[in-house]
């Protein structure tokens, strides 16, 4: 299917199930919480136009932070006490096909996107 029919395959199926009055309703959300807490409401709103132009434009890419995403919090969220997150997060398949200095960079990526995936996540807990 070409890209063109997508996009309009999905933004009619986000017509179709509210997408956008529920995005509307998560927006105006969040800035009452940023209200309370003390936290930017303009920055918060323009966060989640990012997010939302993401969702848009990259689908592929965002279902993929959403996937990463939900595995760090699943790790943190967890009693168990895990020494090495970073591996367990990362594409051992992959990483066979790599030589040592491209696994070293993939490893150095996948360590700053889990740092980063750890801050919103105690962003949000807290």
């Amino acid at each position: 299917m070409s890209t063109f029919k997508e996009y309009a395959k999905r933004a009619k199926e986000r017509m179709k199930s509210g997408f956008w009055e529920q995005a509307k309703q998560n927006i105006l959300t969040e800035k009452q919480v940023a209200a309370t807490m003390g936290i930017s409401e303009r920055k918060v709103g323009e966060e989640q136009h990012r997010k939302l132009q993401r969702q848009i434009y990259d689908y592929n890419g965002f279902c993929e932070e959403q996937e990463f995403y939900a595995k760090v919090e699943e790790i943190l969220d967890s009693d168990e006490l895990v020494s090495n997150p970073i591996m367990r997060l990362a594409d051992k398949e992959y990483m066979a096909t790599l030589s040592p200095i491209d696994k070293q960079t993939y490893i150095t990526k996948l360590a700053t996107k889990y740092r980063q995936a750890v801050e919103k996540y105690h962003q949000l807990r807290s």
